[in-house]
């Protein structure tokens, strides 16, 4: 049996104040190192052989997967670091307090901005000095990079990197994926069939584990972390 399990990142300083994050480049807090060091000990007690480790471009995940992976008995061979898995773009809220953005525009337009499945934030001007600095991070996508996403645009983006990691498992290698918030809800409502109207429900806590294994050439839930309302 072979296994994929995907964990959101540990707690930011931005996931704690509740700011809209995005494509900013935020570290772990104690907290989050807590939340990383949690996940690893879950995914240790497994008795899982991982092999393969993806981590996004983003710091957040680089430092969970690195708390983490100190926990396991072993080290992984291959790791691969790929944007796909990267957190949704919010565009022009990034860096926004949630609480300010409710003052100006209500609850429910920022819930939608946060939960919605075909809300994309107010799109970020492409000469903004916040997306100059994705862009230099990610010269390979050019202009092409997002300038806001949706839920179902991240859905999007994450497929193919789902099929790039199905198939590995199916070839009898154990992946686990150190992502964020809305690519761990993504890739759940895919492996999982999740409708668009119930994608909102899923609303990880940092740290959050799951796990699916191989059947038939079908991922399949092995084991699920709760999860809260906590994700930012």
């Amino acid at each position: 049996m072979t296994y994929l399990a995907i964990v959101r990142h540990g707690q930011t300083e931005w996931n704690r104040i509740g700011v809209f994050t995005g494509w900013a480049d935020e570290g772990l807090t104690e907290q989050g190192h807590l939340d990383s060091k949690t996940a690893g000990m879950a995914l240790a007690d497994t008795g899982v052989q991982w092999d393969t480790v993806y981590v996004s471009t983003l710091r957040r995940s680089v430092e969970t997967a690195t708390v983490a992976l100190a926990e396991f008995g072993h080290r992984p061979t291959t790791h691969i670091v790929d944007w796909l898995i990267n957190e949704r773009h919010v565009g022009d809220l990034e860096g926004a307090r949630h609480a300010d953005l409710a003052a100006m525009h209500g609850a429910d337009r920022v819930a939608q901005w946060r939960w919605g499945f075909d809300d994309r934030p107010p799109l970020i001007d492409v000469d903004d000095p916040r997306q100059a600095v994705h862009r230099s991070r990610h010269p390979e996508l050019g202009m092409s990079i997002p300038r806001g996403e949706s839920m179902s645009d991240v859905m999007a983006r994450v497929r193919p990197w789902l099929t790039e990691a199905q198939e590995a498992v199916a070839a009898s290698v154990n992946v686990v994926a150190f992502t964020h918030g809305t690519t761990f809800r993504a890739i759940r409502a895919l492996v999982e069939g999740v409708a668009p109207k119930d994608v909102h429900q899923m609303q990880p806590a940092n740290g959050s584990l799951a796990m699916y294994q191989m059947s038939n050439r079908r991922l399949l839930p092995a084991a699920m972390a709760p999860t809260t309302q906590e994700e930012r």
